[in-house]
């Protein structure tokens, strides 16, 4: 059985809420994406959202406590389909958090809804980088090209996939490791 873990050593998943709207706009204004609704527009959606079957989660740094990005699981569907997707503010982020992230939401996906047979991730080149090697070794399953138009240019949209049984056999062992770790190095030391 799957355990729907929100913290690593580094970062932690919270429910997104209506407060957390402006924090997403400046994470999606400082990646550079283009175009963004009007603040208030944006604030009204990010409403609707909260409100749909989306799962929403700020990502906060937990060695300061700072959002630092956001999370979101949608587009589930009864075919066992599920969409996972990471909004990070790359500037405030170490090396490897983005990995740790893409982890817990795919995790909590299947932890989630035990009907989901397959999490789709997708990603530009301007964001891969952050996720370290955790998405070299997923499933490449689709490129659009030229999509999406952020930071001046038109970036291909890649999409990797990750199956439920892949996912119990290396993805869910390798963060129960990381989750383990992080707990020990909280521990007091008894003295």
């Amino acid at each position: 059985m799957l355990v729907p873990h929100l913290e690593t050593p580094r970062v932690s998943f919270r429910p997104a809420t209506q407060d957390n709207a402006d924090d997403l706009y400046d994470s999606l204004l400082s990646t550079g994406l283009e175009p963004l609704p009007s603040r208030d527009r944006f604030r009204v959606g990010f409403a609707e959202a909260i409100q749909s079957d989306a799962t929403l989660f700020a990502m906060y740094l937990r060695s300061s406590g700072e959002v630092v990005g956001f999370g979101s699981l949608r587009d589930h569907d009864p075919a066992g389909h599920l969409k996972i997707g990471i909004s990070m503010n790359q500037e405030t982020l170490p090396y490897g958090a983005g990995a740790e992230a893409m982890l817990l939401l795919a995790n909590y996906g299947f932890a989630r809804w035990d009907y989901i047979r397959r999490v789709y991730i997708e990603s530009t080149e301007a964001s891969i980088a952050r996720f370290g090697s955790a998405i070299s070794v997923l499933r490449s399953e689709a490129t659009l090209r030229d999509h999406v138009f952020f930071r001046g240019r038109l970036w291909d949209m890649h999409y990797y996939a990750v199956t439920r049984e892949a996912w119990e056999r290396g993805g869910a062992p390798a963060l129960e490791r990381l989750v383990r770790r992080g707990k020990r190095k909280q521990a007091p030391s008894g003295r």
